[in-house]
């Protein structure tokens, strides 16, 4: 029990620290979403408002950590029951996703006080520049073919094979979930479903993964006039560090999902050893992408040359609502580079990027709806 709570611990400080260091991952031409000169960032006083945000931004993570964990101490939550497991899931949650939204609402405060100096200084693109690059696989590096994701085909059939030919092995209850402890908080009967429930997981997180691959190679590519080849190769370099990320996590997961299922529910491993694993390879997962972010910045901002100082290519703040949500109705691309945190968003504007929301939320349903008659 112990090492789970301190791989949850470790887990929440590594999203903190990505809230928190966010706005150094951005391309230098942006402070708080808001598109300012080269070089402007790095001097005062966007200089300020980027370490008071971070600042406020820590205070508020270490603010819900405390909160969480005086919740765990003073309710004696008995991670055993059923409430206790619920209680759990809320603190655990909270202590994760309070502070996405107070590093949302504070960028949204610095973001108002870095458009009033942008008014102030006059600063504004004189004329709009765009570029483009046609260049060989060599010259400039692109994401991985999403024909990789078929290796998941051979994971889930191996899952469904080891599955049918030990289907008598496997117990007449199998464990379902665990609470915090490692003890099976919940059991269920054997069966052709639940015994190939692994698989069945396995192949909505494939499809997860390939639809966020197509997102990385479809995605536009934010090529900065002031230094097109470097920003060029950049995010080449990122979009295709990503895309091998995506897949090798993903990959990972699944089978990792399967081992300790199966593992567990044969009692090769016990229920304890389950979870360490499972935990130990989220956190891995979760390490790389702080290390990537780290080390490459958004569109790999940290690995670009720096354009000349003072100059600025292009001004589209009016694209950007709320500095996250990118609206360009004139604009055919679905999935572009986020304005404020590291990895892809969408076009709200595009007709087809809704239906592909659609279609994903249906095919989610629909895996929750198949998961819950499998349980039940």
């Amino acid at each position: 029990m112990i090492l789970s709570i301190v791989l949850l611990c470790i887990l929440v400080l590594a999203v903190d620290a990505l809230l928190i260091f966010t706005p150094w991952f951005m391309p230098d031409s942006e402070c708080m979403t808001v598109t300012v000169p080269h070089g402007a960032r790095d001097k005062e006083p966007l200089k300020g408002i980027m370490r008071a945000y971070a600042l406020r931004a820590a205070i508020a993570c270490a603010f819900c950590a405390i909160a969480a964990i005086a919740g765990f101490l003073l309710l004696d939550i008995d991670f055993s029951t059923e409430q206790g497991a619920g209680m759990f899931a809320f603190l655990y949650t909270f202590a994760i996703c309070a502070p996405m939204v107070v590093s949302f609402l504070l960028m949204l405060h610095y973001r108002r006080q870095v458009q009033g100096i942008k008014r102030k200084q006059g600063w504004r693109a004189e004329h709009v520049r765009a570029v483009a690059f046609v260049g060989s696989d060599e010259d400039f590096p692109r994401p991985i073919s999403v024909f990789w994701n078929l290796l998941y085909i051979p994971l889930i059939a191996g899952m469904v094979a080891f599955a049918l030919l030990n289907y008598d092995r496997f117990p007449d209850m199998l464990p379902m979930n665990m609470d915090i402890n490692g003890t099976v908080a919940t059991y269920i009967p054997k069966s052709l479903g639940s015994v190939l429930f692994p698989a069945y997981v396995s192949s909505f997180m494939g499809i997860t993964f390939a639809f966020t691959h197509i997102g990385v190679v479809r995605s536009k590519k934010p090529i900065d006039p002031d230094a097109p080849a470097s920003s060029a190769l950049a995010y080449g370099n990122f979009a295709r560090v990503q895309s091998i990320f995506l897949l090798a996590g993903g990959l990972a997961l699944s089978a990792v999902i399967g081992a300790t299922f199966y593992a567990s529910s044969l009692e090769v491993i016990s229920m304890n050893a389950a979870m360490g694993i499972m935990m130990a390879v989220t956190f891995a997962i979760v390490a790389a992408v702080l290390v990537i972010s780290v080390k490459m910045g958004q569109s790999g901002a940290r690995i670009s040359a720096e354009a000349p100082e003072g100059s600025m290519a292009r001004d589209d703040d009016e694209l950007w609502k709320l500095g996250t949500f990118y609206c360009n109705r004139e604009d055919p691309s679905i999935f572009v580079p986020k304005r404020f945190g590291v990895g892809w968003t969408i076009n709200i504007a595009n007709p087809w990027t809704w239906l592909i929301v659609a279609a994903f939320i249906a095919v989610t349903v629909l895996f929750v709806w198949g998961s819950y008659k499998i349980a039940g």
